[in-house]
């Protein structure tokens, strides 16, 4: 499905490149779109002959398998059409796909003048197909899949860490939420529209802003719009891509409980109206408090839900910004949405664990409930949680380790940012990394190693670490 999905892609940016065909760059891009739709298609049919007669009971080993080769798989196909429209190498191609793929949002190009608008189409899409996951549309389409979808979407979102579907029919949830983030994406549309941006702009950064990717069509990101209109517009949509689905689901059949109930959805807004206010006081601006609060809330709810555009260079703001900045780029959004980084509900459940156990060195009988969104955690949810923040900060330290040895020239400023920057999705970091840089400067090897980073922290480590282990392979009797 994943291959029928990267066909119909290429499909629609062979039809932007029709409709832009007075240019000589998509005249010389259309031979490769046909090229890429037939090598989806036939790839498409190779992996599904052997299989169409094989069982269709999934169970988690078979599901962790399919969602980290299958993120693999998809940030390989779409590497394709960097290589043969750019002609770079494939270091470079794998990075962008796997940025896009992923929704982080780095990129390795300083200019696009080489781009034509079908690639630029494609470099958006591919935020938005990744936004949802490919294994979310696997469990929306392939109906036979029954009560085994439960564990693909639960392998592909945040579910255990406080937001999921309860019910066993997957499949009636997986598609609301397909409508759901359609919906979305049409009122995205409209209100760039209405903002007075081009369809063509409207349409790629709405893929990029639903998906809280981080792509866009110009060098200087949203700066070039020089637009609070646009800027105050974009801000509500990366929010709402912040949030839980599951959750807006809720609210829209009435389920107003849940929302009251939700410890993640307000520690989010909280900490959003917290840091843009707090952050407005060091940003440098000089032409007033209403710039000072729309660059500053802008960037808090960009870099919080790891959508990574800009409006200004923030590298340039005073260091207690920066510092605020960097906190939001590793907390990320909320459980079941589209944002990457450690998740609001983690957060706030770790801030939990950590306070019951300080509680109890000095009050060692006592015995507290830990809970989030109104259920109390058991002891297995409170060994993943810990779990999940130590994996996360092994990999943080594992890949600073790697990077320096591979840009031994690298700012550590620059290399720690560009890590976390990776694993949180989040895109630009700070410094050789910041907002009006790019990746275009190192290495193939570390270019590989970061595209990696980005494909384990949008799947959070399991579903990628796992096939490293090999009795993850052994058949067990």
């Amino acid at each position: 499905m994943i291959l029928w999905t990267m066909a119909f892609a290429f499909s629609a940016c062979a039809g932007v490149s029709f409709l832009y065909s007075s240019s000589t760059k998509e005249n010389e891009a259309m031979p490769s779109w046909i090229c890429l739709i037939a090598f989806a298609i036939l790839m498409a049919f190779a992996f599904y002959l052997p299989s169409r007669n094989s069982p269709k009971k999934l169970f988690k080993k078979e599901a962790l398998c399919v969602v980290g080769l299958g993120w693999i798989m998809a940030s390989l196909v779409g590497s394709l059409p960097y290589i043969l429209i750019l002609d770079c190498d494939f270091a470079t191609a794998f990075f962008e796909s796997t940025s896009g793929i992923t929704t982080t949002g780095s990129s390795v190009f300083g200019s696009f003048a080489d781009f034509p608008h079908s690639l630029m189409f494609w470099r958006c899409l591919s935020h938005w197909i990744g936004g949802m996951g490919v294994l979310v549309f696997f469990v929306a389409v392939l109906s036979f899949l029954g009560t085994s979808g439960r564990i693909l979407y639960a392998s592909e979102t945040s579910v255990s860490s406080g937001g999921g579907i309860e019910t066993e029919r997957i499949q009636s949830g997986a598609f609301k939420i397909l409508f759901l983030y359609l919906t979305i994406s049409a009122l995205c549309l409209a209100t760039f529209k209405l903002c007075g941006m081009g369809w063509f702009d409207g349409i790629c950064h709405m893929f990029s802003v639903v998906a809280t990717g981080g792509f866009s069509i110009y060098e200087n990101s949203f700066a070039h719009y020089q637009s609070n209109l646009i800027y105050w517009a974009t801000t509500l949509f990366m929010f709402i891509g912040g949030i839980s689905f599951v959750l807006m689901l809720a609210i829209l059949s009435g389920n107003f409980k849940k929302l009251w109930q939700n410890t993640e959805f307000w520690t989010y807004c909280i900490i959003i109206i917290f840091f843009s206010i707090a952050i407005s006081f060091y940003t440098n601006t000089t032409t007033g408090w209403f710039d000072a609060i729309t660059q500053s809330a802008f960037q808090t709810v960009s870099l919080m839900t790891t959508t990574g555009f800009a409006t200004c260079n923030y590298d340039e703001w005073l260091p207690p910004a920066i510092t605020m900045l960097f906190v939001l780029m590793l907390i990320g959004g909320c459980a079941g949405s589209t944002s990457g980084g450690i998740k609001v509900a983690r957060v706030v459940s770790g801030f939990k664990i950590a306070w019951n156990a300080l509680e109890k060195s000095f009050r060692p009988r006592v015995v507290r409930n830990i809970s989030i969104n109104g259920k109390v955690l058991d002891n297995d949810n409170i060994a993943n949680v810990g779990s999940y923040l130590l994996i996360f900060l092994i990999t943080i330290a594992c890949g600073i380790i790697v990077i320096s040895m591979l840009e031994p020239t690298m700012s550590f400023t620059g290399t720690f940012t560009a890590v976390c920057a990776s694993i949180s999705n989040t895109g630009p970091g700070f410094a050789e990394v910041g907002a009006t840089k790019n990746f275009g400067f190192m290495t193939a090897p570390a270019k590989t190693i970061l595209s990696i980073m980005m494909i384990a922290g949008r799947l959070e480590f399991y579903a990628l670490f796992a096939l490293l282990m090999p009795s993850l392979w052994k058949k067990f009797e």
